[in-house]
């Protein structure tokens, strides 16, 4: 408890952040619950919660562990939710989440086909949300799996550290944001416009500046000067 009342007192603004963040990806796995991928994603948001608690509780390698499987589960479901057959052999056991397949310029969730059918509005855009996704995957995978680096930074017992705890909710924000703008890309355009409304008070607060959000809630794009 002392550990975790040093955690939330030091990072106030920051946990605002990801809690709300958080919320609002609540928002989007609520209108997102009669697609088949649903008991998925909403398993990847217990995830976030255990990793949460972890991280303010100083288990930061646990922290970090549950985030990554968050972001994979979460990423994965929502990509393998245009492959129906390799979704269902997911579910089964008999195929594992790829997060190669997933991240693939070729075919992957930010592929330029995958784009062109579900969000070509995102077509320019798709390097630097892809770029944004890996990183956040590749710094919990350096606490994961032992990276010398992360490693020596790890206490060897319990106790609070507020520059892991500073970058772990970092990440966790940016993990956050990326599954969001993820969902975004995959399901705006085929949700009925009342259930569009309940999710574009989200994409409004954290993707406004991105003209692809622009577009589609059909914002004012700014002019460019020459």
């Amino acid at each position: 408890m002392n550990h975790i009342e040093q955690a939330t007192r030091s990072n106030e603004s920051e946990i605002n952040r990801v809690l709300h963040l958080e919320a609002d990806l609540a928002v989007w796995l609520e209108t997102l619950k009669l697609q088949p991928e649903s008991q998925q994603l909403q398993s990847a948001h217990r995830d976030f919660g255990f990793a949460f608690y972890a991280a303010m509780s100083g288990l930061y390698r646990q922290a970090f562990s549950s985030l990554r499987s968050f972001l994979e589960v979460t990423v994965g479901a929502t990509y393998l939710s245009s492959h129906e057959f390799k979704r269902r052999q997911w579910v089964s056991g008999l195929l594992d989440i790829s997060w190669s397949s997933i991240t693939s310029k070729e075919d992957g969730l930010y592929s330029a086909p995958f784009l062109k059918e579900f969000c070509p509005e995102a077509m320019d855009e798709r390097e630097e949300m892809l770029d944004s996704l890996k990183q956040a995957y590749r710094r919990c995978s350096e606490y994961i799996h032992g990276n010398v680096s992360t490693s020596q930074l790890l206490p060897t017992h319990i106790s609070y550290r507020e520059d892991i705890a500073k970058e772990w909710l970092s990440v966790a924000a940016s993990s956050l944001t990326a599954a969001i703008h993820c969902l975004m890309v995959r399901y705006y355009k085929d949700l009925p416009q009342a259930e569009k409304g309940v999710v574009e008070g989200s994409l409004e607060d954290h993707f406004s500046h991105l003209i692809s959000t622009r577009q589609l809630l059909g914002l004012p794009l700014e002019e460019r000067t020459s």
